[in-house]
């Protein structure tokens, strides 16, 4: 079966989910395509994987707040391409999607990526049309679920819903380092875009007050990843004069991501919400213990029987400085979140079974 993916062209958690998917289809089910699209520049790490693994794949550059001018190109790409089913993690590719998808008779499964509390109302339009002429909804969480249905009230299809978390390769993603233990050098670190949802501030105020409660530790912070604000932090730390203590490693492709989470001894993930965080996922899986803002799609994964996470209200530099410390203070509970963290995403989190799902709606379907 011929499936065509349409993700976002930046490195991040659309092209974690679709690569995992072709990496768990040991069999060869799919025979994959697909399609990049987003404002900056594809990954050369996505087209490199592409053409390693001979994918074929276009990429369609998008203008902001301008979605439809890409309209067009995707339309003719999917008539050229001629695939059996599509998977749309991008929202703004609806309509062409479902265009075509009508056309020639074949399914559309549109998976909802956005956190419900950061969509505006173009992606709750998005949300609507999907919900009403998809063939299927992919959703991540049961929360999420209960609340598109709050939500899209009489507009929701219970028939087209399908709940399936994100899975990453547990078998890459492993720790290698020993349990943690006392040290007088600590390395945090947090992986995501630069963006105004995601609170890389707090995380720089939290470093002046790790400083400042405990001046003997050499604490480091590593911010992976890019986007537009980027530069912003990357002045800010010069003029706090952090450059020593805090770095931007910059977007990292997989292998090298792998290596920067085995070399940190706490993750940290401060953020306004997620769905589900490939980020967070792939620090379970590292066996790392975790900090993590208390906010919907971060609280219903870390704060479940066991706690994966240590959560913090409030966005409160303060609170992650004290959860850093009693973790580097504490290693047995530091090393019990980081235990059962791991055992969870083993157990609900692995590709292989994210894959057996897609599979098993698209023969349904």
């Amino acid at each position: 079966m011929r499936v065509a993916q349409i993700l976002y062209a930046g490195l991040g958690g659309h092209g974690s989910v679709a690569f995992s998917l072709l990496d768990a289809d040991k069999e060869g089910q799919w025979q994959p395509l697909l399609g990049f699209l987003g404002i900056e520049p594809l990954s050369v790490a996505y087209s490199e994987n592409c053409k390693e693994r001979g994918i074929p794949f276009s990429y369609f550059a998008a203008m902001p707040g301008k979605p439809w001018k890409t309209w067009p190109r995707i339309a003719q790409w999917l008539k050229a391409s001629r695939p059996d089913a599509i998977v749309l993690h991008s929202g703004t590719a609806l309509v062409p999607c479902l265009w075509h998808a009508r056309r020639q008779g074949i399914p559309l499964v549109v998976v909802e990526h956005q956190a419900n509390a950061l969509k505006k109302r173009s992606d709750w339009i998005f949300s609507h049309l999907a919900m009403t002429l998809a063939d299927g909804v992919v959703v991540l969480t049961p929360d999420y679920q209960q609340e598109l249905k709050f939500r899209l009230g009489m507009f929701y299809r219970s028939g087209r819903v399908h709940v399936i978390p994100n899975g990453i390769n547990t078998n890459r993603f492993i720790p290698i380092c020993s349990p943690v233990k006392r040290a007088r050098t600590v390395r945090l670190g947090m992986a995501s875009r630069f963006t105004k949802t995601k609170r890389h501030d707090v995380l720089m105020k939290m470093m002046v007050e790790l400083h400042r409660r405990e001046p003997e530790i050499d604490w480091h912070l590593s911010l992976a990843g890019d986007g537009e604000r980027w530069a912003d932090f990357r002045h800010e730390i010069k003029v706090r004069g952090f450059e020593e203590s805090v770095t931007l490693p910059g977007q990292l492709d997989e292998p090298k991501l792998i290596v920067w989470y085995q070399s940190i001894d706490i993750y940290l993930h401060a953020s306004e919400g997620e769905t589900l965080s490939t980020s967070l996922l792939q620090a379970m899986a590292t066996r790392l213990p975790i900090v993590a803002s208390d906010v919907p799609g971060i609280r219903n994964l870390l704060g479940g029987e066991p706690t994966c996470g240590v959560l913090i209200e409030g966005q409160s530099p303060q609170g992650f400085a004290e959860a850093v410390i009693e973790l580097s203070n504490k290693p047995s509970r530091a090393e019990a979140l980081a235990q059962s963290g791991r055992r969870l995403a083993m157990l609900s989190y692995s590709q292989d079974k994210m894959f057996a799902r897609y599979a098993k709606l698209f023969s349904h379907a």
